[in-house]
């Protein structure tokens, strides 16, 4: 990692507080401090390139990336993109391939795994709570963050310092599950176990998940094939299993369909803050943001936000 690239971005009073260990700074030094995202930690040590498109062969990762944000992968060049949510690294892998100078960030161990899946002069890694960057505000291209603030303490604030940190021309791409009213397979049986699973410890949650998936997967398959309603019975069974069978963007044997269904169920259940919203709920608060421009739609996770400009720069 060339420290020198990103002294553009850091507060150096701050990050001087930090220390480089397995290619990550950290200020603690230890594996321990995970706040309250340890289930992340585990999960994305565990399924480190499960979701890399470089190893599965396949464009999920980048058409997600680049269909939910609307941005041009060629103008990524040299700029610098802030990753809130650092995970596996499977976003950090296609920001590095279009030559962006990438400052990715998580507060769980998953931080580490990104440093082994992308070593590159052009990543710095912060193992650090979105609310304690030593980063200047105002410093970034772009801001990155999928997959993230739903999962944060606080929702609201959670949008603000993604804000806070653009350039005043700079875009930021978010995205936050959304909420559903009717039956979904992936909304509803989650919400009826997360009042237990969220207070499980993630290693015995895990365990459970790996012991029951293999074999549930099959009949929930079934299920779901069911003609016009297979969708909405799966949504009303009380037994979360993320599955993938019929997906064009997960390959289609039986090993892999349930490594992701074990990765995207725990996924589901383990997090301890997990707040879906509306589509109305996120437009209207979007205008409360400090942008310029923004426009809200459906994508990545359930909805997107994409902002366009900081008015506090």
């Amino acid at each position: 990692m060339n420290y020198e690239l990103f002294k553009e971005v850091l507060k150096e009073e701050d990050f001087q507080n930090y220390q480089f260990e397995n290619g990550v700074w950290d200020k603690c030094k230890t594996y321990r401090d995970q706040g309250y995202a340890e289930n992340f930690g585990i999960q994305w040590n565990k399924f480190q390139l499960t979701q890399f498109d470089s190893i599965n062969g396949t464009n999920k990762t980048r058409d997600r990336l680049f269909g939910c944000s609307c941005w041009n992968p060629e103008a990524l060049e040299n700029k610098f993109v802030l990753e809130i949510g650092s995970g596996a690294g499977r976003f950090t892998e296609i920001l590095l391939r279009y030559g962006a100078k990438v400052v990715s960030i998580d507060m769980s161990n998953a931080v580490y795994a990104n440093a082994k899946n992308n070593k590159c002069d052009n990543l710095l890694l912060i193992k650090e709570s979105l609310y304690n960057l030593p980063l200047k505000s105002n410093s970034f291209d772009y801001v990155l963050c999928y997959g993230v603030v739903q999962h944060t303490p606080d929702t609201k604030k959670s949008y603000f310092d993604c804000i806070n940190y653009a350039k005043g021309n700079g875009l930021c791409s978010i995205d936050h599950y959304k909420k559903h009213y009717f039956p979904n397979p992936f909304y509803h049986p989650k919400y009826i176990w997360r009042p237990i699973t969220k207070k499980i410890s993630p290693e015995l949650l895990l365990k459970l998940i790996q012991f029951y998936i293999p074999s549930y997967i099959t009949f929930d398959t079934l299920i779901k094939k069911i003609p016009i309603i297979g969708y909405s019975i799966a949504g009303c069974i009380p037994i979360p299993c993320w599955n993938y069978s019929g997906s064009k963007d997960v390959k289609q044997d039986k090993n892999n369909l349930i490594e992701w269904a074990i990765l995207d169920t725990f996924d589901a259940l383990g997090a301890r803050y997990d707040e879906p919203w509306s589509l109305r709920k996120l437009n209207r608060f979007a205008a409360k943001l400090p942008v310029k421009g923004f426009h809200v739609g459906l994508g990545g996770n359930g909805i997107i936000l994409n902002t366009f400009g900081n008015t506090n720069a």
